[in-house]
């Protein structure tokens, strides 16, 4: 049963959402950007319970919008929600969903993936990589990016996420809508057919093991607020929010669309990067990258593991892993030397060549280099974010702060040293 809104061939609209504990669900419709309500119709509960579904004739158009209202038994209570299958909402505090479909009549360009092991990727976030911070903006500067020698683009997470506790990404509020701020689908398309005409990849930073804790669409979904409703009841927590309810198909249903519609012809996108596999039940990951592996053959399938574990490739079945500690060896290797930020004193033991060479070719226990995603200028988790960053003591040994590569290797942007030290690696 596909769920969510599907716009189909002959014009009509079809919905359907999993919500087992409501007694009654309409679907409620609206148009323009102050939503004005033009018409609403009953969603019929089906066969096994469980679903509702209805199908809505062509007054209803692409770019309308949407919501569910749902009642519990005896009507006690009545509200809204959006539907967790939705490509698009209106944002905010906002229920409404936007109609849209799903790219099948987007003129996509020809591509052939790189090799692999061509791959040089550029970690991209949308918020901050522009001014504006949106992909309509973005993509006027790949010519830009591409011109450098990247060769792929890894996004940062691209999920509707919630502002409260961070601007990164990593605490979505539902998994298959693009965030508002950032985009519509079609902008999201637009990306990533000017980045494979530029002969850039696309990899789409994926985060599976908790909701948001701010904001969270998913919450207490059809009325029932046991350990927050049937998207999370029974389920364990993180340090950011409370864990998916992983032991129910339906869930797991959801996650694997939440992966399929990057990779398959929605957009088409080269790969995933899943974020903190060590915060996910091993058979989760291995139920997605198998079904990803059988469905989108080809696509790159990389992740978080921390710390650095070979043999998670294979507990996975993953493609490749983040290596972050080529960061901090090069770091370590500049003070060596009696250059960079700390430089000399203790450090000052010259060259380290056997620490070079697993920064340079292949890391300990990996069988091949294209088994190891390195950071070698630093991610998002050693940049930390455009005022400098936050003080932790576990980062002590390079200064006690993240920060960017050229801060590390002397007097940040405006020192020629340092900015030749960050194009040397």
């Amino acid at each position: 049963m596909g769920l969510g809104c599907e716009v189909r061939e002959d014009g009509q609209v079809s919905f359907t959402v999993w919500a087992p504990h409501c007694t009654s669900v309409v679907l409620e419709f609206a148009r323009g950007p102050d939503a004005v309500q033009f018409g609403e119709m009953n969603v019929s509960r089906t066969a096994d319970g469980g679903f509702w579904s209805a199908t809505a004739g062509k007054e209803v158009k692409l770019g309308d919008l949407y919501r569910f209202r749902m009642e519990t038994e005896g009507g006690t209570e009545c509200f809204y929600r959006r539907d967790p299958y939705a490509r698009y909402t209106q944002g905010g505090d906002s229920k409404w969903c936007v109609i849209t479909d799903r790219g099948e009549s987007f003129a996509w360009t020809d591509w052939e993936p790189r090799p692999f092991d061509e791959n040089i990727i550029y970690e991209m976030h949308i918020g901050s990589f522009t001014k504006e911070g949106t992909l309509e903006a973005a993509i006027e500067k790949l010519d830009h990016v591409a011109g450098l020698g990247f060769t792929a683009l890894e996004l940062m997470p691209m999920a509707e996420f919630s502002y409260a506790t961070e601007s990164w990404g990593y605490n979505p509020r539902q998994l298959l809508a693009i965030h508002p701020e950032y985009g519509s689908p079609d902008m999201m398309r637009k990306f990533v057919n000017r980045a494979h005409e530029l002969r850039m990849g696309v990899i789409i930073d994926v985060v599976l093991h908790h909701g948001s804790v701010d904001g969270n669409e998913l919450w207490d979904y059809d009325g029932w607020s046991h350990e927050g409703g049937i998207y999370h009841e029974r389920a364990g927590d993180t340090p950011w929010g409370k864990q998916f309810a992983f032991w129910k198909s339906e869930v797991m249903d959801m996650l694997r669309a939440a992966c399929s519609m990057w990779l398959g012809s929605e957009y088409r996108c080269d790969g995933l990067r899943f974020d903190s596999v060590n915060d996910l039940p091993p058979h989760v990951v291995t139920n997605l990258t198998w079904a990803m592996h059988e469905q989108h053959p080809g696509r790159i399938l990389t992740a978080e593991v921390t710390p650095e574990n070979p043999q998670a490739l294979h507990d996975y079945g993953l493609d490749s892993l983040w290596v972050h500690s080529g960061y901090f060896d090069i770091i370590q290797q500049h003070r060596a030397l009696g250059r960079g930020h700390h430089g000399g004193g203790d450090w000052a033991e010259g060259w380290n060549l056997p620490r070079l060479r697993t920064v340079m070719a292949l890391h300990y226990g990996f069988e091949s280099p294209t088994q190891c995603v390195k950071y070698i200028l630093g991610s998002h988790d050693q940049v930390g974010c455009s005022h400098g960053g936050g003080h932790y003591e576990d980062y002590k040994m390079i200064g006690g702060q993240h920060r960017y590569a050229a801060d590390q290797f002397g007097g940040g942007r405006a020192d020629p040293g340092a900015v030749n030290a960050v194009r040397l690696w």
